[in-house]
C-alpha cells in the first residue's frame, strides 16, 4: 500500500505499474532461497567440462576473458615490482583480491609468466608473440606476459601469450680472419 501511495506523488505518465508476477512466484523464491542456503544444492551442477554442453567453448571464453580482465586490473593496482597495492587503490584492491580468492577456491588459476625461464629444448605451453635479444641473458626468459594462462583444475582454458627475452646472438665471424 505504501508503494501505491508513493506512486501518487508523481504525474500519471511517470507512475510505474506493479509487477505482473505469477501467483506462485513467492513460493518459487522461497524454494530457490532454501536451496541456496542449504549446505548442498538439491541438484548437483553439471561438471564444468561435461561433453553434452554445446556452450562449453562460450563459457570457457567468457571465463578466460573475465580472468584476463581481472589480471590486468590487478596489475594496474599494484606497485611496480611488488604484490602491494598502490595507496590510492587499497580499498578497491581488497574487493578485487576477494574475487581472485573466490576464483582460486573454485579451482581456477590465473598465471602470470613474467620472469619464468623457458625450458631448454622442452615444450613450453605458451604462445610466444615476440622474441627480443637482451644483453646479459644466458637463457630464454619471459620478459612480459601479454595474456595470462588460465587453468581450471589443471585443464588449460587459455594459453598464455608472452614476449620472450633471448640471449644476444654471438657476433658473426669476420671474413678473412
Amino acid at each position: 500500500m505504501i508503494a501505491s501511495l508513493r506512486q501518487m506523488c508523481f504525474p500519471r505518465e511517470f507512475r510505474i505499474a506493479p509487477p505482473c508476477w505469477p501467483e506462485d512466484m513467492p513460493a518459487r523464491f522461497e524454494r530457490m532461497a532454501a536451496a541456496l542456503l542449504s549446505e548442498r544444492p538439491t541438484v548437483d551442477p553439471p561438471p564444468f567440462d561435461s561433453p553434452p554442453n554445446p556452450d562449453l567453448k562460450v563459457q570457457q571464453r567468457l571465463l578466460a576473458d573475465v580472468c584476463t580482465g581481472l589480471w590486468r586490473l590487478r596489475g594496474r593496482m599494484l606497485k611496480p615490482g611488488s604484490d602491494e597495492p598502490l595507496d590510492e587503490m587499497r580499498r578497491a584492491y581488497r574487493h578485487l583480491q576477494s574475487v581472485w580468492d573466490a576464483l582460486r577456491q573454485a579451482g581456477i588459476e590465473i598465471r602470470d609468466h613474467t620472469g619464468e625461464l623457458v625450458p631448454e629444448g622442452g615444450v613450453y605451453a605458451l604462445k610466444a608473440i615476440a622474441f627480443e635479444p637482451r644483453p646479459g641473458f644466458t637463457r630464454e626468459t619471459v620478459i612480459e606476459t601479454i595474456r595470462p594462462s588460465v587453468y581450471y583444475r589443471s585443464e588449460t582454458i587459455q594459453m598464455g601469450e608472452v614476449i620472450i627475452g633471448t640471449p644476444p646472438r654471438p657476433e658473426e665471424a669476420v671474413p678473412g680472419r
